[in-house]
């Protein structure tokens, strides 16, 4: 595992390519609707109930990690919040990605998911955060 020196992150890899600016999670939650951030909340309170995290921000997205990063939060709308979850494995049966793509120059497959209810956090939803949060902790 690798300590960044500079923002004291950890990451599996050597040097691992990220951002270390002093952008915060406040920063990117910044007049976000209250529809959104009740999203926001419930999603993080879903994944704290399979394990402890931590949200990193960047200029783009949120990063959630166990001891490594598994899941990015790239978009938070007025009605809904849109959620990356990276796998080595493409899950095509499912009903609830809208889109899974392979990353290019990888093995991942990154699978998309868009929540616009407390709801859409079903129970096969549920199953797919635990598989990224183990993913997490595969140090």
């Amino acid at each position: 595992m690798w300590e960044c020196p500079l923002c004291n992150r950890n990451f599996k890899n050597n040097h691992e390519p990220h951002f270390c600016g002093d952008k915060t999670v406040g920063d990117f939650l910044m007049g976000k609707s209250d529809n959104s951030l009740v999203l926001f909340d419930h999603f993080i309170l879903k994944f704290e109930e399979i394990g402890p995290i931590k949200l990193y921000a960047t200029k783009s997205m949120i990063v959630i990690a166990a001891d490594i990063r598994f899941a990015y939060i790239i978009n938070l709308g007025k009605s809904f919040v849109d959620v990356v979850l990276p796998f080595r494995e493409l899950h095509e049966e499912n009903l609830c990605f809208r889109k899974m793509v392979l990353v290019p120059g990888s093995n991942d497959y990154n699978h998309h998911l868009r929540i616009m209810h407390k709801e859409d956090i079903n129970d096969e939803v549920f199953e797919f955060m635990k598989k990224a949060y183990a993913n997490g902790k595969n140090v």
